[in-house]
């Protein structure tokens, strides 16, 4: 055998296979303990080749899936920290899990509601960030100040509809204009009036002024009416009617349902009217021929006139 053979058979018991003189006489020509080194490199090479059954140089399967993982944690550190920095620090509520997200707070199910997709319910508690209090007490940033306006205009909103939800709600009235001055009063008798006395009640004010509902109700009939001129007849729950004459203005249509306090027309001076007011009249549902005095009805919902 010559020195060829046996050169090129070493090599190959040390795991390279040369596939020239060249390559050959330079492993060759290395000393012994670099020649085992060598020999000892591409083993390990071999051997990682088998196990992974590809010869390219990208990571084996488990190392991927350690990259993957020690990145999503790095992602998720630095997302916490965004999120502490934008609030200012602060422990997640107990009641729920919550992340942040640009100034914007995000509520999660706790492990307990996902066990069940009929149980998860939030609170307006656990809908609010930990470190809310603080940031209210001294916001830091442009966009804390600005965070905390929009979250005080959101409870002054909150605040607000709750109170006109309990008042729609209620029994209580609420008067059928405003800035007015009663300037006559029901059952005064006078040569002005057809049936030789005053059927209603007169709130004097201000031409245009808005004339609301009174209390909830449809509206039965509007139009020009005679002597009342413009004139809007509101039936309430109880089959009543309020008749609202004189207007300068009708704001609703017949069948139209109304809420407390909405505006139905404008004060004026059409018919048989000498200044601006409104004349307002009550009329039982037994007998809508006939107007009976206001003012009881007024106080039995909550108002008084006299």
């Amino acid at each position: 055998m010559s020195l060829r053979s046996v050169e090129r058979s070493g090599a190959t018991r040390a795991g390279i296979s040369p596939t020239s003189d060249d390559e050959l006489r330079d492993f060759s020509r290395l000393p012994a303990p670099a020649r085992s080194r060598h020999a000892a490199l591409h083993q390990h090479r071999f051997d990682r080749q088998k196990t992974t059954g590809s010869s390219g140089g990208g990571p084996s399967l488990p190392l991927r899936t350690l990259l993957c993982g020690t990145l999503l944690v790095v992602i998720g550190y630095a997302a916490a920290s965004i999120g502490s920095a934008i609030f200012g620090g602060g422990a997640p509520h107990p009641a729920a899990e919550s992340t942040t997200f640009k100034g914007t707070y995000l509520v999660a199910a706790s492990s307990t509601d996902l066990g069940s997709r009929d149980a998860t319910q939030f609170s307006r508690a656990a809908a609010r960030p930990a470190a809310l209090p603080g940031l209210l007490a001294k916001p830091k940033s442009k966009a804390q100040h600005k965070l905390v306006k929009q979250y005080q205009l959101l409870r002054r909103a909150a605040a607000n509809a709750e109170k006109y939800a309990k008042r729609l709600a209620s029994q209580e009235w609420v008067y059928p204009t405003s800035h007015f001055t009663i300037t006559e009063l029901f059952g005064v008798p006078g040569p002005h009036w057809e049936s030789g006395y005053h059927t209603g009640i007169d709130f004097a004010t201000a031409y245009g002024t808005p004339v609301v509902a009174v209390g909830n109700g449809t509206v039965a009939q509007t139009g020009w009416d005679g002597p009342y001129g413009n004139q809007i007849r509101l039936q309430l729950p109880n089959g009543d009617q309020v008749w609202y004459n004189h207007l300068s203005s009708i704001e609703v249509t017949p069948g139209q349902a109304v809420l407390k306090g909405q505006q139905l027309g404008r004060v004026g001076d059409t018919g048989n009217a000498f200044g601006y007011h409104l004349h307002l009249e009550y009329r039982l549902s037994s007998d809508l021929t006939t107007a009976v005095n206001p003012i009881r009805f007024f106080r039995e919902h909550g108002l008084r006139l006299q």
